[in-house]
């Protein structure tokens, strides 16, 4: 894909800057979890643990988030508890363990919590309806990105049941959160939703809505 200038063309550039954005937060992924003596994928267990700490997270959903086989999570979660950063408790079916972060774990999970300070400074520079639309692009790339089986699990809201798309003429707000019952903004697009549902997931929604 290339313009009629020989340069390369629109959807080929954003793809080279988003790549040598990866590697910049790569960079500083690894840099702060080399400070606390972690691996990467161990500072992302941590922070995800930390994220939403009264949801069930068990390996094989962590596995399925960062898209690393279970045996590899369970690894990086077994370091994790000989550091003891991470217990796991019984599931109720005596074999699936959920995992919660120790005292100690919190503590690291908010020293780890600024590891990408440098990347929203960076952003807090650019203005809000830039970054807002920017955010509204990159969700819909994820979400065709998961239609084609290369992202495994995302939580956001444009892959959620619940998201409205283009149902109102605002473009500034654009969509809908049929869970919330609202309008939604283009700032207000959640990329890891605790609330989430899958959009071809819809029998627990019907169950949530019909107790409300």
């Amino acid at each position: 894909m290339t313009d009629t200038d020989g340069t390369a063309g629109l959807d080929r550039r954003l793809a080279d800057a988003l790549e040598r954005l990866g590697h910049g937060m790569r960079s500083l992924a690894q840099r702060t979890a080399r400070e606390h003596g972690l691996s990467p994928l161990q500072q992302q267990a941590v922070l995800a643990l930390a994220r939403h700490p009264r949801e069930r997270r068990e390996v094989a959903v962590l596995a399925a988030e960062f898209d690393v086989t279970t045996p590899t999570m369970s690894d990086a979660v077994t370091a994790l508890e000989r550091k003891e950063l991470v217990t796991r408790s019984p599931g109720t079916d005596g074999r699936r363990r959920a995992l919660t972060l120790t005292a100690t774990g919190e503590e690291v999970a908010h020293g780890l919590s600024s590891w990408d300070d440098p990347l929203t400074a960076a952003l807090a520079a650019v203005p809000e309806a830039d970054r807002a639309t920017t955010l509204h692009t990159l969700l819909r790339a994820i979400e065709g990105l998961q239609r084609a089986g290369v992202v495994n699990l995302t939580r956001t809201c444009t892959t959620c049941r619940f998201f409205g798309r283009d149902e109102h003429d605002d473009p500034d707000v654009p969509h809908q959160c049929h869970l919330l019952r609202m309008p939604l903004p283009l700032t207000d697009l959640r990329t890891d939703c605790p609330e989430h549902e899958p959009a071809n997931a819809p029998s627990r929604g019907k169950q949530r809505s019909s107790a409300s």
